[in-house]
């Protein structure tokens, strides 16, 4: 097997260069210049040719046989090299332009090979003309909002309150005395609150477990919505006080603020992505959110590929655009996606259905409940509301892979979408369909599959493969 650094020179892509500048601007930067005026200073992303092979990595360090921990290590290791290297090449055209004033600030990202620039048209023209520069697009306009939660009922729980970790089967795991202990779930939201009492006692802390992008908070706050810190309940709350809400009660959490006001934004969405790659680095990552347009757009594939091959599963609501056929949106048509059920297993009426529009796979992976799910809000330390949709659903789903990763500390990700879709409790017609998915989230019965697919796999005359994500 080659060293890292042979091993990252044959994974490096170089994206097809064309001549002129023009093509490397997105449609909407080049609207935003010939608003003009000319001195006026944009926030734009610049994607440099050089990307790494990520497949091709991650096929090489499969062969090496490492752990979780090491191969993660040598995936970052790997992108931050490239990031370093490539990077470095314009930083004098930076320096240059910032002593002229036609550039403001830069900084890097390492999670696909871009750069922050804040500067003018002249500073970002001249980036564009570079051959090492694929592609330049705005700051995006916040819209409305992409948080896969269609409504929450600030009544509570009702009479029968446990009802959504029994029907996955928690219970069942916690008899065996698995609670997520050990492993990191992330969440990427419009915040989370550490002083609610389901979440207080197992964020993680220090400076490698919160970030804000804005610099508005230096500690765990959550916005009005209370979104995210009901989704990461579903996942990891500590079932405090005889609230049994949470699948994963001894897993702890980090989260990201990159869904200001619940928007997306595609500088906010790089600069936590990045983080929880390369500092907070959970073992699951909630993404209870979609991209504002539905159908496939793989902006965010390279993002959601580099996780993966980092050893983070990313879990993604499937949205709330049904009941309409096909209303699956991105990145969850490019990961696993997770749609929502009632206590009667009818599929919420919102919840986005198949076919998936960026191969034509099954879609959303698989369901979990999502409708009257009791969960945490930061109203104070001790609310709680009943949610709907597939965002919950998705934080469910999070806290079973904690639970699936305490039992089985080295799981691929690819090993661990493989026991939920195995596992699943069909629904719907027989078989995968594009309602259901492979169908309910079965926490038990992903945790005997995962056992004899490992088991399998480790097996002197396996040919198994690891698993993809659908």
């Amino acid at each position: 097997m080659p060293p890292l650094r042979t091993l990252v020179a044959l994974c490096v892509t170089l994206t097809a260069c064309r001549p002129g500048y023009r093509h490397k601007l997105s449609g909407e930067l080049q609207q935003a210049l010939a608003a003009g005026p000319a001195d006026r200073k944009l926030r734009v992303l610049v994607d440099l040719t050089a990307q790494l092979d990520l497949a091709k990595l991650s096929d090489s360090l499969a062969q090496r046989h490492l752990g979780r921990a090491q191969g993660r290590w040598l995936v970052v290791t790997a992108l931050s090299d490239l990031a370093r290297e490539s990077q470095s090449a314009l930083r004098p055209l930076l320096e240059q332009l910032r002593r002229d004033g036609a550039v403001e600030s830069y900084h890097g990202f390492v999670i696909v090979n871009r750069v922050l620039v804040t500067g003018t048209a002249r500073a970002i023209k001249a980036l564009a003309r570079r051959p090492d520069v694929a592609a330049i697009d705005i700051e995006s306009v916040p819209q409305a909002t992409v948080l896969a939660a269609r409504t929450a009922d600030p009544r509570g729980p009702p009479g029968a309150p446990w009802w959504a970790v029994r029907a996955v089967g928690a219970d069942r795991a916690w008899r065996r005395r698995l609670t997520g202990r050990g492993v990191v779930v992330g969440i990427i939201d419009a915040g989370a609150s550490a002083a609610h009492e389901q979440l207080r006692g197992n964020y993680r802390g220090g400076d490698d477990s919160w970030h804000d992008p804005t610099g508005q908070s230096a500690a765990p706050v959550d916005g009005a919505e209370g979104h995210g810190t009901s989704v990461l309940s579903a996942a990891v709350a500590q079932n405090v006080a005889g609230k049994r809400i949470g699948v994963a009660p001894g897993a702890r959490w980090v989260a990201c603020v990159g869904l200001p006001h619940g928007r997306y934004n595609n500088v906010a969405v790089t600069e936590c992505a990045d983080w929880m790659l390369t500092t907070a680095q959970p073992d699951v990552l909630i993404n209870p959110w979609l991209l504002p347009a539905p159908g496939c757009d793989r902006s965010l594939a390279r993002i959601v590929d580099a996780w993966r091959a980092a050893q983070i599963l990313p879990v993604f609501a499937a949205g709330n655009n049904g009941p309409d056929a096909p209303s699956d949106a991105s990145p969850a048509n490019y990961a696993l996606s997770v749609g929502g059920v009632t206590q009667a297993d009818t599929l919420v009426p919102g919840s986005g259905r198949g076919p998936n529009r960026c191969d034509g796979s099954i879609y959303p992976t698989l369901v979990a409940p999502g409708e009257a799910v009791p969960a945490a809000f930061p109203l104070t330390p001790s609310a709680y509301i009943r949610s709907r949709g597939t965002s919950i659903a998705a934080g469910l789903v999070a806290g079973a892979a904690a639970i699936l990763l305490e039992r089985h500390p080295d799981a691929t990700v690819g090993d661990l979408e493989h026991a939920l879709r195995a596992g699943a409790r069909d629904l719907g017609p027989p078989g995968p369909d594009n309602a259901f998915g492979y169908g309910a989230l079965d926490l038990p019965a992903a945790l005997d599959s995962l056992g004899r697919f490992l088991a399998q796999k480790d097996a002197p005359d396996s040919t198994s493969e690891p698993a993809t994500h659908r």
